[in-house]
Order: C-alpha cells, then sequence, then structure tokens
C-alpha cells in the first residue's frame, strides 16, 4: 500500500502551496515537489513577510513538518 501511495504521488502534478508556520514566523510559497525525511521541499520558494513585503529565495527550501500549522493550495 505503501508503494502505490508513493506512486500516486509522484505521477500527479506539482501545485503551487503556501505554508502557514506556527508562531511569528512568515508563511512561504512555492511549487510543493513532496514531503520527505518530515520535511515539505518546496521549489522557488518566496517569503510573504507581509501583504506588500514579498523577497524570492534561490533554489529549494526545506520545511520541517512540525514548524507548519496548514498549507494552503493555491492552484
Amino acid at each position: 500500500m505503501r508503494i502505490l501511495a508513493r506512486l500516486l504521488w509522484a505521477l500527479r502534478r506539482n501545485r503551487r502551496v503556501r505554508l502557514h508556520l506556527l508562531a511569528d514566523a512568515p508563511s512561504v510559497e512555492g511549487v510543493l515537489t513532496g514531503r520527505w525525511g518530515g520535511h515539505y521541499i518546496l521549489l522557488a520558494p518566496t517569503v510573504l513577510q507581509s501583504a506588500d513585503e514579498t523577497f524570492a529565495l534561490d533554489g529549494h527550501l526545506e520545511v520541517p513538518t512540525e514548524r507548519v500549522l496548514f498549507v494552503q493550495v493555491l492552484g
């Protein structure tokens, strides 16, 4: 069953998501490529400090799952 779940995850389209983090940490937006080793893996990550203050990061971002309050699917 676990192999089937991993296969279905690999076949589905990557989605743009926003990770809302615990405490006073800013939200992070990017393309979710998967969840491996207790981390969400995002490509093309953008940090959202406030409504009009954002900045992009190079490479990919690994966010520990225990720091994520919820995942918002954007499209």
